[in-house]
């Protein structure tokens, strides 16, 4: 029952400096989390057909779905892990937990089909993304 509480034959200053290096290694083998990008994708979707009530399905396909289709398609080939949300009346996402790294790319969705543009709820987009939603609408 001894050799439980002590650490046998190893002085207790080696076993600290063991159990201090395995922390570090393994904080430094330890992955980052992914990117992770937020989208309102079904609002963007259901003002902009909203907004143009005229349009046939040929080119509520070319003015809203493909454009979309291309920024999330641009977030996927960048590493992102994109992630369908929705807003309540207050402005607040329904996401249950979110890594800190998150941005929102709705601005983006809504500047591809041709949109204004809504306040960010989370931080702007990275420098490796596009800034076409930080530039404004190009109507």
């Amino acid at each position: 029952m001894k050799n439980y509480f002590t650490a046998g034959d190893l002085p207790y200053s080696v076993a600290i400096m063991l159990c201090l290096a395995t922390y570090l290694m393994g904080h430094q083998a330890a992955t980052p989390a992914k990117n992770v990008a937020v989208v309102e994708k079904g609002a963007v979707i259901l003002e902009a057909t909203l907004d143009r009530p005229n349009l046939s399905e040929a080119q509520i396909k070319a003015q809203v779905s493909e454009p979309i289709k291309a920024v999330l398609r641009r977030y996927q080939k960048n590493g992102y892990v994109v992630i369908d949300t929705s807003r309540n009346d207050q402005g607040e996402i329904t996401v249950a937990a979110i890594p800190p790294n998150t941005i929102d790319i709705t601005n983006e969705l809504r500047t591809a089909v041709h949109l204004p543009i809504q306040k960010p709820a989370l931080a702007a987009p990275p420098a490796g993304a596009s800034n076409a939603a930080a530039v404004g609408n190009h109507e």
